[in-house]
């Protein structure tokens, strides 16, 4: 709350409380807020997932619909991302479909994006921070958004950089 706050102060220009003054915040202004404190606080992890683990080989090349080459694991990621997830349980098909929704090649078979899923939830369990931000549960293929910082990445944070 307090970075959202400080955005806020920050871009309408309020430098000392003023009790009486009224801020106006449009649609446009907490979007940018939004975007900007979600990578202060989601992008670190998001780009651990997306590296992924240390690979032994290449990786096979994938091509969003933006046109832009990424490997599977930023292509599971930008697929998350586009289904704009809260704190939830996500089926396997519903994630192969955003998949589908954002890749302009051959979509990875259930085996690789499970794969995928393992080692995002391994390295999430073993980054440093308190709570792992995603579990995998690999029998019921279903993914669990744990982290509400990530979710929030997830939904306003600049994938691209």
């Amino acid at each position: 709350m307090q970075d959202f706050c400080r955005g806020i102060s920050k871009a309408v220009g309020l430098v000392e409380t003023k009790p009486s003054k009224r801020l106006h915040v449009d649609d446009r202004l907490a979007e940018q807020v939004f975007k900007d404190v979600a990578d202060t606080i989601g992008r670190p992890i998001f780009e651990k997932l997306a590296r992924g683990p240390r690979q032994r080989s290449d990786r096979i090349p994938r091509k969003l619909k933006d046109g832009r080459e990424v490997d599977i694991y930023e292509l599971v990621l930008h697929a998350l991302a586009s289904m704009q997830p809260g704190l939830v349980s996500l089926e396997y098909e519903d994630l192969r479909t955003a998949i589908k929704e954002v890749s302009s090649s051959q979509i990875p078979q259930l085996h690789e994006v499970a794969r995928v899923l393992k080692h995002m939830a391994t390295i999430a369990s073993t980054d440093q921070s308190s709570t792992p931000v995603i579990d995998f549960e690999e029998d019921e293929k279903k993914l669990h958004i744990t982290d509400p910082f990530f979710a929030f990445y997830l939904r306003w944070g600049d994938l691209v950089k």
